[in-house]
């Protein structure tokens, strides 16, 4: 047996007892050799996927079910939009309250190691009763200038707290007095230059305002879906809206189908644009449903949704708009050729019947009814030349140049015969 390299150290672990080895051993270290052991050997019966041991030395609180994590997953992903859909204000107002809090800790942490303080010096130092007297009344008047300082300090930031919620309620046209009001009707201060007041556009939509043929909520950050779906609800009965914009305002799925109920019965609205938002192919073709009932929209935008579409859902949105002849305008491009061309043809065909609707209704209007004149053939009849009211020109007392005659060429006859 050759000595060399390592087998020398292992000579001398050839006279070891393994058995009185191992009984020496305590519980926790023959646990760690057979994590060892398993380790450098594992077990190959075993797929390779189970083969590496769980670390976590928590026990299990039950079987697991993928129908429970499905739903997890979703409450947490509904949680996220949500906190989304929260504006810069509420995390300035939270970031003060905090820092108020901390101050406040401050201040009562320092009080109380003064004490403590005080306390200790009065316990060990009893001869020395009048100066530390002195010195505690010193103390005491920096500290209550200090806490005097920290009120009014807090006192500004109060004030400037609320002259900024002021600012902007005022900005969003209310006054300081109905800002709790506003809270509890979870209106949206929109700082993104979109003028509109979704308050008072609500109303308008529902008093069926004659002035206002359309509703822009675009790029308004803080609106809630509920407030969308009012609005979509309002519009049912309107007639005197004729566009509704909601781009970029977190819209999904369930504003998307309150849209669709309202185009079923509303038969005013020619456009409707819900561009950037959260809606997938269940609500786009809730909508498209929807059309198959409405014959007055002309120009439809749901491009740039968070969620991708897929092959399935541009197919049947070609499918369900092969019977529209009103749709003139649609703003998504679909990704596949097959329904891109397919859509190009139904918007074409539309357009050409559109045309032709046009130059009927053209027709039937110069041709009147019961002898009436069309206004269109009476501006062409006044703006028609008359006759002139003098007589056209005699003829020439001169006659005109005669040419002389050409002499006719003379036909060679052929000679007759003898």
């Amino acid at each position: 047996m050759s000595t060399f390299g390592y087998r020398r150290e292992l000579s001398k672990y050839e006279d070891i007892d393994e058995d009185e080895l191992l009984a020496s051993l305590t519980e926790e270290e023959l646990k760690e050799l057979e994590r060892e052991l398993e380790d450098i050997e594992p077990d190959r019966n075993l797929p390779v996927g189970q083969r590496q041991k769980s670390l976590t030395e928590k026990t299990p609180t039950g079987t697991f079910s993928r129908e429970a994590l499905m739903a997890y997953w979703e409450r947490e992903t509904k949680k996220l939009l949500e906190k989304e859909r929260l504006g810069a204000c509420e995390k300035d107002s939270e970031q003060e309250e905090d820092n108020s809090e901390e101050l406040q800790e401050e201040c009562f942490t320092e009080s109380n190691s003064e004490v403590s303080e005080e306390a200790y010096t009065e316990e060990d130092d009893e001869e020395e009763d009048e100066e530390e007297n002195e010195d505690e009344s010193d103390d005491e008047n920096e500290e209550e200038q200090n806490a005097a300082a920290g009120r009014h300090s807090d006192h500004v930031r109060h004030k400037k707290c609320n002259g900024a919620k002021d600012n902007e309620s005022f900005l969003n046209g209310h006054d300081g007095k109905d800002s709790d009001n506003r809270s509890s009707k979870s209106s949206a201060i929109h700082p993104c230059g979109n003028p509109t007041v979704i308050e008072d556009a609500l109303e308008k939509v529902r008093s069926n305002d004659p002035d206002t043929t359309e509703v822009n909520l675009n790029n308004i950050e803080n609106i809630t879906s509920q407030m969308l779906i009012q609005f979509s609800q309002a519009l049912r009965d309107n007639t005197m809206v004729k566009s509704f914009s909601l781009a970029n305002t977190h819209a999904d799925d369930n504003v998307a189908i309150a849209i669709a109920g309202m185009l079923k019965v509303n038969q005013h609205i020619t456009s409707l644009n819900i561009e950037s938002n959260f809606i997938t192919g269940k609500g786009v073709l809730a909508i498209m449903r929807a059309l198959q009932h409405n014959k007055v929209l002309t120009e439809l935008r749901f491009h740039n949704q968070r969620h991708i579409m897929g092959s399935q859902v541009e197919m049947d949105i070609v499918k369900l708009l092969k019977e529209n002849t009103t749709l003139v305008k649609l703003g998504y491009h679909f990704d596949l050729a097959g329904p891109r061309m397919s859509m190009t043809s139904i918007l074409t065909r539309n357009m050409d019947k559109q045309r032709q609707k046009r130059m009927q209704e053209q027709r039937q209007q110069e041709s009147g009814c019961d002898g009436a004149i069309n206004p269109k053939t009476k501006v062409l009849q006044k703006g028609t030349p008359r006759s002139s009211p003098y007589v056209s020109p005699k003829s020439s007392p001169w006659s005109s140049p005669k040419l002389p005659k050409k002499a006719l060429p003379v036909k060679c006859q052929p000679s007759a015969p003898a």
